[in-house]
């Protein structure tokens, strides 16, 4: 609770004189599960919307919007959509040639669709944090390449007799563009 406090705080500072952004992301999410000590692995296409307001070249915040259809069968026969909101502080350099590196660090949860007895639907948060390139095109656009890595704890899974603790962790490389406004 105190993250989500600190990063709400931080995005109010952010909005005295810096500039917002809109745009979108094609992600390749690759998930590792631990689930009863046994590994397993999925992947697959995450879309992303984001918005966000602050300096390219200095501190910003972003939320962020993403759909994810797991289609994987780790939780159930029919695994389905997963619907996830995230925050996510940056920090950018403007290093010239109008190229800005940056550093994220974010919280996140979602929703995953499931065909069990027990439930229909799992949550999970995350904790997020990577880095990327940006390379400005224009005064309005900048094009954006990076990678993210989210450590992810699902709520428990009930068993008839027992309750199985999830986590996860994902490695997203991700390709995408922001409008300046």
């Amino acid at each position: 609770m105190r993250i989500f406090l600190v990063l709400l705080a931080l995005s109010i500072s952010l909005f005295a004189e810096h500039k917002g952004y809109v745009g979108f992301s094609i992600e390749d999410s690759s998930e590792y599960f631990a689930i009863n000590g046994k590994e397993q692995f999925a992947s697959a296409p995450q879309f992303k919307i984001k918005g966000g307001y602050g300096d390219i070249g200095g501190f910003s915040v972003e939320a962020s919007f993403s759909y994810m259809d797991y289609a994987t069968n780790i939780f159930s026969e029919n695994d389905g959509a997963a619907l996830m909101l995230d925050i996510t502080v940056y920090k950018g350099w403007d290093v010239g040639y109008d190229l800005y590196p940056y550093l994220g660090l974010g919280i996140g949860m979602g929703d995953m669709k499931v065909d069990r007895e027990l439930e229909s639907s799992l949550t999970f948060s995350s904790f997020n944090f990577g880095g990327g390139i940006r390379y400005v095109i224009s005064n309005t656009y900048d094009f954006d390449l990076g990678v993210n890595y989210k450590l992810r704890t699902w709520q428990t899974i009930s068993l008839v007799a027992d309750k199985i603790n999830v986590t996860s962790h994902l490695i997203n490389p991700y390709i995408g563009i922001n409008y300046h406004f």
